[in-house]
C-alpha cells in the first residue's frame, strides 16, 4: 500500500510538470510587426493577452484530444508522433545504457576513492575524481574527436549512419554522472568508517574488504540509490550537448532543430513543431519519472524503515 501512494504523489507531482511544460511551450513570443513613418521604419512591440494564451492552450489540449495526435511537422507528411518514434529509440540506447555505466562505474570508482584514501594513490582516486569533476563534457568530446581525427582518421564518432555510433556517446553523456556518483559512494563510506559498529567489525579482526561487503555497501547503496533521479537528469542534460556536438541524430538532436524552426513562419504545407517540443521534452521526463520510481523501491527494498 505504501508503494502505490509513493507512486501515486510521483504520477501527481510529474503531471503537474508535464502541464507546466506545456504551458511554457505553448507561451506566446510571437511579436507585432508595425510600419511607422514615411520610411516605413519596421517596429517591433510585444503584449501579451492572457485571453489569447488561454485559447491557444485550450485548442491545442482540445486537438490533442480529438485528434490523438500532438499535431504536425514542418514536414506535411510527417507527423509529431512519427517523429518521436523515429528519433527517440536512437536516444533511448544512448540514455539507458549511460545511466547504467553512471551507476555501476561510478559505485567501483567511489569504492577505489575510500580505499585509497589516505595513501600513495589517492591521486588517482579522490584526486582524478576532484579534477575531472571540473573539466566540462564538451571539452573532453572535442578531445576525443580531434584525437581520432589525427590519429585514426578512418575511424569517426560523428554521426548516426553505422549501427555502432550510439557506443561513443553512451561512454560520454556517462562521465559526469559517473564522477558524481563516485563522490557520493565515497563520502558515504568515509561517514561510515567513523561509526562506532565499523570500528568494532575492525577490532574483531574482519577484514577491509569484509566490513565493506557486509557492514557499509547496504548503507551506501541505500544513499546512492536515492540520487537516481538526479542521476537520470545528468545523462539527460549531457546528451543534449553530446547529440548536438557529435551530430547525433537523435531526440534531443531533433529537438534543437525544432526549437529552431518553430521561431520561424513554416513555409506551405508544414506546420510548427510545438507540439514536437512537448512530445519529445514529456518522453524525457517520463524517464527521469521512471528513475525517480525505481529510486523509491529500491530505497523501501534496502531500508524498510
Amino acid at each position: 500500500m505504501g508503494v502505490v501512494k509513493e507512486f501515486g504523489k510521483i504520477l501527481a507531482i510529474y503531471l503537474c510538470v508535464f502541464l507546466c511544460v506545456i504551458l511554457f511551450v505553448l507561451f506566446p513570443r510571437e511579436p507585432s510587426i508595425d510600419f511607422s513613418g514615411k520610411a516605413m521604419t519596421v517596429e517591433y512591440s510585444y503584449q501579451f493577452n492572457l485571453k489569447e494564451y488561454a485559447t491557444s492552450v485550450g485548442t491545442f489540449l482540445k486537438d490533442v484530444y480529438e485528434n490523438k495526435s500532438l499535431g504536425g511537422t514542418k514536414f506535411a507528411s510527417l507527423s509529431a508522433e512519427d517523429e518521436i518514434a523515429k528519433f527517440f529509440p536512437r536516444s533511448l540506447k544512448i540514455i539507458v545504457i549511460g545511466f547504467i555505466l553512471s551507476v555501476v562505474f561510478g559505485i567501483v570508482k567511489g569504492i577505489l576513492d575510500y580505499r585509497w584514501t589516505n595513501s600513495k594513490k589517492s591521486f588517482l582516486g579522490s584526486g582524478a575524481t576532484w579534477f575531472l569533476s571540473g573539466v566540462p563534457d564538451f571539452f573532453i568530446i572535442i578531445c576525443l574527436s580531434y584525437f581520432l581525427l589525427l590519429y585514426v582518421p578512418d575511424f569517426s564518432i560523428m554521426g548516426t549512419e553505422a549501427w555502432w555510433k550510439f557506443i561513443a556517446p553512451s561512454i560520454l553523456v556517462s562521465i559526469a554522472p559517473m564522477l558524481y556518483v563516485a563522490r557520493i559512494t565515497s563520502v558515504s563510506l568515509l561517514t561510515q568508517d567513523r561509526e562506532p559498529y565499523i570500528q568494532v567489525a575492525f577490532a574483531k579482526g574482519f577484514t577491509k574488504n569484509k566490513v565493506l561487503l557486509n557492514h557499509m555497501m547496504r548503507s551506501c547503496l541505500i544513499t546512492v540509490s536515492s540520487h537516481l533521479q538526479s542521476i537520470m537528469v545528468f545523462v539527460l542534460s549531457n546528451l543534449l550537448v553530446v547529440e548536438y556536438l557529435l551530430g547525433y541524430q537523435g531526440a534531443a538532436y531533433r529537438l534543437f532543430s525544432a526549437i529552431g524552426y518553430t521561431n520561424f513562419i513554416p513555409p506551405g504545407g508544414g506546420a510548427d513543431e510545438r507540439g514536437l517540443i512537448i512530445g519529445i521534452c514529456i518522453s524525457f521526463l517520463i524517464l527521469v519519472m521512471v528513475a525517480h520510481m525505481i529510486s523509491q523501491v529500491l530505497k523501501m527494498r534496502l531500508d524498510p524503515k
